[in-house]
């Protein structure tokens, strides 16, 4: 759970507060922007030092798409506007995907002159960076943040196999007899239906006031 400062909470009940984005991507050496103009020291989180942050003004755009419940959860993306072609020339997008990255929130004052709190929002790894470049004028790049909760559906790469267990132990033989995970199907409340009972399916034994009907292998 985050712990937001009681002076950025008091600016956000009277509706002066300033909300702001700053971004770390750990490379070899650490790209640190924020979304105002100048530096900012924020913490590093390595002995409790501090790393500068350099300003871009408002060509940075943090954009975080909601998810409903129940569904997968959405990468965070990252634009960067109004690049230049000879800074786009030295983009060398292969060697940042798969970095790290931190999205910070940072909370000023209705003046944008004191940093009241800063947190980390979320944090992650870089993915897809597509380009939009146009010609004569500056580029827009585009990040996609997958972070952690992304990943949490995905499938991993061990299977239920004989082959697969014996990567791991080659002396344990407790999946040669399993050719398939078991499935049962169970039938609960209404008619049985048709095709379930030519199948040989029987009701099920459970206590009165519920009623069902399953096969065991």
């Amino acid at each position: 759970m985050k712990s937001i400062s009681s002076a950025a909470i008091a600016a956000m009940q009277n509706g002066d507060a300033i909300s702001v984005g700053a971004v770390r991507v750990g490379t070899t050496t650490p790209v640190c922007i924020w979304g105002g103009y100048g530096s900012i020291s924020l913490p590093s989180g390595a002995g409790g030092a501090s790393e500068s942050y350099d300003g871009i003004g408002d060509r940075g755009l943090v954009q975080v798409v909601g998810s409903a419940v129940g569904s997968s959860e959405q990468n965070i993306t990252l634009t960067l506007s109004g690049v230049e072609p000879d800074v786009l020339a030295l983009w060398d997008a292969a060697s940042l995907q798969g970095a790290i990255c931190q999205i910070w929130l940072l909370t000023f004052d209705g003046a944008g002159q004191t940093m009241l709190d800063a947190q980390i929002f979320a944090a992650g790894r870089l993915d897809t960076m597509p380009i939009s470049d146009i010609i004569g004028s500056t580029s827009t790049i585009t990040a996609s943040v997958e972070t952690a909760a992304r990943g949490l559906g995905r499938s991993g790469q061990r299977m239920r196999t004989d082959a697969d267990q014996r990567l791991i132990s080659s002396g344990d033989n407790g999946f040669q007899a399993v050719s398939f995970a078991g499935n049962k199907t169970l039938y609960w409340g209404g008619t049985l239906p048709t095709s379930a009972s030519t199948l040989g399916w029987t009701p099920l034994n459970v206590p009165s006031g519920y009623g069902g009907y399953g096969r065991l292998a």
